[in-house]
């Protein structure tokens, strides 16, 4: 699967990574599409301190009817 990797500041690659494996609670999506926020663009700037390692997506749920 591709991976956005946070490099270093200024920099983040689309890297080739494997597909997770996942446990009995956990699900495995396929995103078709997806954005950024403001923190995003913070760490890239290299204003928000984090260690270099793929951006992990935020956390969604199914809708409970």
């Amino acid at each position: 699967m591709k991976a956005a990797v946070f490099v270093e500041p200024g920099k983040i690659e689309l890297q080739e990574r494997p597909i997770p494996t996942i446990g009995p609670t956990d699900a495995l999506l396929r995103v078709t599409t997806t954005t950024i926020c403001g923190t995003d663009v913070h760490i890239l700037k290299g204003e928000y301190p984090v260690a270099p390692r793929a951006q992990r997506s935020r956390a969604c749920s199914a809708p409970r009817w």
